[in-house]
């Protein structure tokens, strides 16, 4: 299973990219507003370079990924920087370059995987007393069934059929890429 491989194949690199996330802030209660702030803004880089290289290369995402290249994420995180105050400006971008299929599909793993993360980022925000209770958390504030759905959803339209071994490396290839975007986002602020 696809899934399967890319897990294995990408557990060193998601370890090493997690390690600089500030929202080890929230799981242990600390974060404060600005690095909150600063937490979806490196998100919102994150997901918008993912964004751009789905975009990009549309005309290579075949029709059972197109619903998981929606750009929902990077709105969800532009709908909180606003409502902090942050004026969404330009995000930085990433240098372009034609990917397959199977690459996107890597890079689309990355990104709809991170959503599980966020549930348990998600689970502890009520507990941050430093960030204002009123706020209306649009990306970390998704509800679990929505998640779970989405990559229940992710999981059926990948593993409908059986991939080449190239097909496998380019889709490693490709969630390398997206973990590489998250892992350069977190060293810009």
């Amino acid at each position: 299973m696809i899934l399967d491989h890319l897990k294995t194949q990408t557990t060193v690199l998601h370890k090493e990219t997690e390690q600089d996330n500030l929202a080890r802030f929230i799981l242990d209660h600390s974060i404060t507003p600005a690095q909150y702030l600063d937490l979806l803004k490196q998100n919102w880089y994150a997901y918008t370079g993912i964004d751009g290289f789905l975009d990009q290369n549309k005309a290579q995402l075949p029709e059972h990924l197109k619903p998981f290249a929606d750009g929902s994420k990077s709105l969800a995180l532009k709908r909180d920087l606003l409502q902090l105050g942050y004026s969404a400006e330009t995000p930085p971008t990433f240098e372009s370059r034609q990917l397959s299929a199977p690459a996107l599909l890597g890079m689309i793993y990355v990104a709809e995987g991170s959503m599980l993360g966020g549930l348990l980022i998600r689970k502890n925000l009520e507990s941050c007393s430093k960030l204002d209770a009123d706020l209306d958390h649009h990306f970390f504030g998704k509800k679990v069934q929505e998640v779970m759905q989405r990559w229940q959803d992710f999981k059926a339209a990948v593993s409908d059929r059986e991939y080449t071994p190239e097909e496998l490396e380019a889709a490693v290839a490709g969630a390398h890429l997206g973990f590489g975007i998250f892992k350069e986002s977190y060293t810009l602020i």
